[in-house]
C-alpha cells in the first residue's frame, strides 16, 4: 500500500498582481516559508515524497523556488492533471490531500490521518474548521410567511452553529477516485462534496481550535503574529532579543527595527528605513530608504519601495506594491482570546489556589459521601418505592470550558417531566432562562420534601469527586439556560460549577426569581473568588440551611454592595 500526499497551492487574491512566481507555498512564515513548515510536518508525520498541485499554471520560476527550499518534491502540476497521476496508482493505494489555505491553529497530532486508522464504513475523512464568529456567537432574524419577525435567534460556534468554513485535509482511498477525472482536486470543499453526491460515504474531523483561512490578506497576518511572537517566546525583548536575522542580511546602521522581527536569508533593509514587528522579511527582500513597514509579511524578493509606509499588509511583488485594499484600522482581536470576565479569572489571587480548591473538592466530597452514605442509601429506597421511574436524574450541563457532563440528582419529578415542560411554559413564575412553578404537577410528594431540605443534590458529590464540579462555584445550567448574556456565559464557564454558590445563598428572590440578580452574583464570585470566599459561601450555605434566607453579600465579598 502506498500513499500520494498531494500539497494544494494557490495563489488568493491578495497575490494575484505580484510577479516573480509567488504563491501562498512561497509566502514568508516565520524562519522560512510555508512550504518549508507544512513539508517538514508532514515528514515528521511519514510523508516525506510530496506532490505539488497548483490551481494555477506552474512557471520555470515557480518551480526553482520550490525546488530550492530543500523540501522533496516528486512532481509539481496543475491540479486538473492531478487525475492522470492518480490513475498511475492502485486502487488499494491512499490520496492524502493538505490545503494550507486552511491551515490549523494547532497542526493534526501524529497518526490521526494515518490509512490503517481510516477503515469501516467510512474510509474517507475530511479534516475540517467550523466557522467562527467574534465572539463566538452569531444571531439570525426568524421571519414568518408576511416578512413579519418572529423570532432573534443566537447560535454559538461550535455548539449549535454546525457549518464549515474550510476543510484542511482529506484522506480517501484512491478506489474512490474511479471515473473520477473531473473531480476537483483543487478545492478540498468541492471534492468534500462531489464524494458525497457520488455516494461515497465519508466522516468528518473537527478541527480543535479552529483555523487560519489563508484566502484572506488578515488571516495571513493573524499566523504570522502567531509564529513570530511563538518563536521568541521566553526571550527578553532587550539587547535585540527580539529579531532574528538570516544570512547574507545587509542592514543599514541607521534602520530601525522593533521587534519581534525576523528577517529571513539575503533581505536588504535600507538607510532610514523602520521595520516594527511582529513583521517577517522573507529571503531576498529590500525595505528600501526611509520606508516603514510595521507588522507586516514581505514576501520573498519583494520590494519596499523608498518612502512607502505600509500597515498591516502583505507584500509581494518587485515593485512595492500590496494587494487589496489598504487596512488602516487595528487588525481583528485575537478570538483564542477570551473575555475580560474570564481573563480575571484565570489569574486568581493566589497561585496555590487552585490547588487548594480541588483538595476541598475531592476532600469534601469524599467525607460528605462516606458521612451520608446512610441518608444517601435511604433517600434512593423512597426515590424508587415512591413512583416509577430512576432513582437518579441525569441531566447534561455545561461545565468548565464549556465541556458537557452529565450531572447527578435524586429525581423528584414523575417521570417524562421534561416533555410537559413546554406544555407548563405560560405558567412559568420566574424571569431569564429558568422555569419555576409554585405547584409544579410534576413535583412528587417526596421530592417536595427532598427539595426541601435539598436533600436532592447530594448526588452531585460525585461530580465534585470526578472534577467535573466544585463545592463552590456557579449553579451548573445547560446549554439552553447560558445563551441569554454572553459576557455571563464566558464568566462561568471559565470555572467548574458549584453545588452551592454566591447566588444561592445571596439572592433576595428565591422564589420569585430575578435573572439579573443571577448574573450579578455569578459575575462577582468569579471576579472575587478566593479559598477564603469559598468557606464562607460554605458556611452560610449550612447556616441557612442551603440558601432558605439571603446573606449579605458584602459578609462574602468586601467589594460587593448591600
Amino acid at each position: 500500500m502506498k500513499v500520494l500526499t498531494v500539497l494544494l497551492d494557490s495563489r488568493p487574491r491578495y497575490l494575484n498582481g505580484s510577479r516573480g512566481g509567488a504563491s501562498l507555498l512561497l509566502a514568508p512564515l516565520g524562519r522560512a516559508t510555508m512550504f518549508r513548515c507544512v513539508g517538514d510536518r508532514l515528514s515528521s508525520a511519514g510523508h516525506a515524497r510530496l506532490t505539488i498541485a497548483t490551481d494555477f499554471e506552474p512557471t520555470p520560476e515557480y518551480e526553482r523556488r520550490i525546488t530550492d527550499s530543500g523540501a522533496r518534491v516528486d512532481a509539481i502540476l496543475p491540479a486538473r492533471d492531478l487525475a492522470v497521476r492518480i490513475a498511475e496508482y492502485e486502487p488499494s493505494d491512499w490520496l492524502m490531500i493538505v490545503d494550507p489555505r486552511c491551515f490549523p491553529s494547532t497542526w493534526l497530532a501524529r497518526g490521526v490521518f494515518a490509512p490503517e486508522n481510516a477503515g469501516g464504513l467510512h474510509p474517507v475523512r475530511h479534516l475540517v474548521a467550523l466557522e467562527a464568529h467574534p465572539g463566538g456567537t452569531t444571531e439570525r432574524f426568524q421571519l414568518d410567511a408576511n416578512g413579519t419577525l418572529r423570532r432573534i435567534q443566537r447560535y454559538y460556534d461550535s455548539a449549535t452553529w454546525p457549518f464549515t468554513s474550510g476543510v484542511a485535509c482529506s484522506l480517501l482511498p484512491v478506489s474512490c477516485t474511479m471515473g473520477g477525472s473531473d473531480l476537483p482536486f483543487a478545492s478540498l470543499r468541492d471534492l468534500r462534496r462531489r464524494l458525497a453526491e457520488r455516494g461515497i460515504p465519508s466522516s468528518d474531523v473537527s478541527l480543535d481550535g479552529g483555523a487560519f483561512d489563508l484566502s484572506q490578506e488578515r488571516e495571513l497576518l493573524r499566523l504570522t503574529e502567531r509564529v513570530v511572537l511563538d518563536h521568541f517566546s521566553g526571550r527578553r525583548p532587550t539587547d535585540d532579543g527580539w529579531l532574528e536575522v538570516g544570512k547574507g542580511c545587509r542592514i543599514d546602521p541607521s534602520a530601525r527595527l522593533v521587534g519581534p522581527v525576523v528577517v529571513q536569508d539575503g533581505a536588504v533593509i535600507g538607510p532610514g528605513a523602520t521595520v516594527v514587528g511582529p513583521a517577517v522579511i522573507g529571503a531576498g527582500a529590500r525595505v528600501e530608504r526611509d520606508a516603514m513597514v510595521a507588522q507586516c509579511v514581505v514576501g520573498q524578493g519583494s520590494v519596499v519601495e523608498a518612502g512607502l509606509t505600509l500597515r498591516y499588509r502583505a507584500v509581494f511583488g518587485s515593485d512595492g506594491e500590496a494587494a487589496g485594499p489598504a487596512l488602516l484600522s487595528e487588525p481583528p482581536a485575537s478570538p483564542f482570546v477570551g473575555s475580560d470576565v474570564a481573563a480575571e479569572a484565570s489569574e486568581p489571587s493566589s497561585a496555590v489556589y487552585p490547588l487548594l480548591k480541588a483538595a476541598l473538592d475531592v476532600t469534601g466530597a469524599a467525607v460528605g459521601l462516606l458521612l451520608l452514605s446512610p441518608l444517601f442509601l435511604l433517600t434512593a429506597i423512597l426515590v424508587k418505592l415512591g413512583s416509577r421511574g430512576p432513582v437518579f436524574y441525569r441531566d447534561l450541563r455545561e461545565g468548565n470550558g464549556g465541556r458537557v457532563f452529565e450531572c447527578l440528582k435524586f429525581r423528584t419529578m414523575v417521570a417524562g417531566a421534561d416533555w410537559q415542560q413546554r406544555e407548563l411554559m405560560d405558567k412559568n413564575q420566574v424571569d431569564g432562562p429558568q422555569f419555576k412553578l409554585p405547584h409544579d404537577p410534576r413535583v412528587t410528594r417526596l421530592g417536595r420534601v427532598l427539595r426541601l431540605l435539598s436533600v436532592d443534590e447530594l448526588p452531585q458529590l460525585i461530580n465534585v469527586l470526578r472534577l467535573e464540579m466544585s463545592l463552590v462555584g456557579p449553579r451548573p445550567s445547560p446549554f439552553r439556560e447560558n445563551q441569554l448574556c454572553i459576557p455571563w456565559r464566558d464568566a462561568r464557564l471559565s470555572v467548574r460549577p458549584g453545588i452551592t454558590g454566591l447566588w444561592q445563598v445571596c439572592r433576595h428572590h428565591r422564589y420569585e426569581g430575578d435573572f439579573h440578580q443571577w448574573i450579578h452574583f455569578d459575575l462577582l464570585y468569579v471576579r472575587n473568588m478566593s479559598f477564603l470566599v469559598d468557606l464562607k459561601i460554605l458556611a452560610a450555605t449550612i447556616m441557612t440551611l442551603g440558601g432558605h434566607w439571603p446573606v449579605r453579600p458584602s459578609w462574602i465579598v468586601r467589594s460587593a454592595k448591600q
